[in-house]
């Protein structure tokens, strides 16, 4: 609820109004999910609200740490007995959260452990939040949050909206917009919504190929919106915003690093405000394909830039806990 929801709910009960803001304070500053911890309000008042709201369950059920790097990898159950994974990642002197907007996937990836298991439910804003002060609570505050978890947000789109609204807020948790980072496969009519939404977030794009026809046969989604229309819909949101729009490209050897793919690469971007962001492919059962060597990344990368195009290798975390990027997925066994 944001403040004047929670205002609506108090004068309903027959209390007063301006309560809502220590209400408020205690779940987005002080991250308190218990009525009966907020002492600041009255017993009588803790009790009304206990039976008339509630928070949303997330427990730990696991968590793994890599023995690499500093990741660690939480799954978290909720309400309904379903699992979802989130991510910790340490960078430095900044840390990171990798969170979920959906129990499982629809968007059917070939190369994404995530939509292996089919779409569950949508996250509440509720749920999304409690993902990011669950985690809070045991780490201290997070300096960046990547909403590239299990699901696809942008079709979760108004819990999306409500939580980023919500955790951003000056009057509560107050996290810089520039702070979070939104990952799509590119439904090209919600990254118009988002760029008219007046919020100056971080977009990132799932590409994976130069070509519509290769990544249809990876990619459902490459079925209905197309790689012109992505980035058309996504120069708006660079017009709009303001904030320049990363393309994820995960590299499969001899698939989507061609010569070709350099080509088609420069055709699209050439000249443009983008940053593509290459990815290792990381290995699951499903997907036949191994991970490129390390030279065959770097050599795909130089040909980009020596292209003209701004592109870099993204720093691999998490892997040997099954934590890197399209890995996560809800594969708990009770």
């Amino acid at each position: 609820m944001t403040i004047d929801d929670i205002k609506s709910l108090l004068l309903k009960i027959e209390e007063k109004p301006f309560r809502a803001k220590q209400i408020y304070r205690q779940i987005h500053k002080n991250k308190v999910n218990d009525f009966d911890l907020m002492t600041d309000l009255s017993k009588d008042l803790r009790s009304k609200l206990k039976d008339i709201a509630s928070f949303p369950k997330m427990q730990y059920l696991k968590t793994y740490k890599s023995k690499i790097d500093s990741t660690e990898k939480y799954l978290f159950e909720l309400d309904d007995d379903n699992i979802i994974e989130a991510v910790y990642m340490q960078y430095d002197n900044r840390s990171t959260v990798c969170i979920s907007t959906q129990v499982g996937c629809k968007m059917g990836c070939k190369f994404c452990a995530s939509t292996k298991n089919g779409f569950v439910r949508n996250l509440s804003a509720a749920e999304i939040l409690e993902e990011v002060y669950t985690i809070e609570r045991n780490k201290g505050d997070i300096n960046n949050i990547v909403i590239m978890g299990i699901g696809e947000p942008l079709d979760n789109y108004d819990n999306l909206l409500k939580f980023i609204n919500i955790i951003t807020d000056e009057k509560g948790r107050n996290l810089s917009h520039r702070s979070i980072t939104v990952s799509t496969v590119g439904l090209v009519d919600r990254i118009y919504d988002l760029a008219n939404s007046n919020l100056d977030i971080n977009l990132a794009v799932s590409l994976h190929y130069s070509k519509d026809k290769k990544r249809e046969k990876f990619m459902p989604s490459a079925k209905k919106y197309k790689i012109n229309d992505i980035i058309k819909a996504t120069d708006y949101y660079l017009d709009k915003t303001k904030r320049r729009v990363s393309f994820e490209y995960v590299v499969i050897d001899n698939v989507n690093n061609t010569r070709e793919d350099v080509e088609e690469l420069k055709k699209l971007f050439f000249g443009k405000n983008v940053h593509i962001n290459l990815i290792k492919l990381n290995p699951i059962e499903e997907f036949k394909y191994d991970k490129p060597k390390e030279n065959t990344v770097k050599d795909f990368c130089n040909r980009l830039t020596s292209n003209g195009l701004n592109a870099t290798i993204r720093k691999p975390m998490g892997s040997d806990i099954d934590a890197s990027c399209g890995q996560l997925r809800n594969n708990y066994k009770r």
